[in-house]
């Protein structure tokens, strides 16, 4: 019978984990989880959207001034 809550065992989610690193010299760069990779973009637009607010404010106070 099936289930209808949408879980799968045998499914990889978005926020698993990747499969073990290759410890070979040739694997041994460092990658990013999914997660930590969504945690950084999701980070560095932030500080984008934050620049940008810093730089229209700047203007605006020196063109009111």
């Amino acid at each position: 019978m099936g289930s209808n809550t949408g879980f799968d065992p045998d499914h990889r989610k978005l926020w698993d984990d990747p499969a073990p690193l290759d410890r070979t010299p040739e694997g041994a760069t460092y990658r990013l989880t999914r997660r930590a990779a969504l945690s950084v973009v999701l980070l560095l637009s932030i500080g984008l959207w934050a620049a940008i607010w810093t730089a229209i404010a700047s203007l605006a106070s020196a063109a009111l001034s």
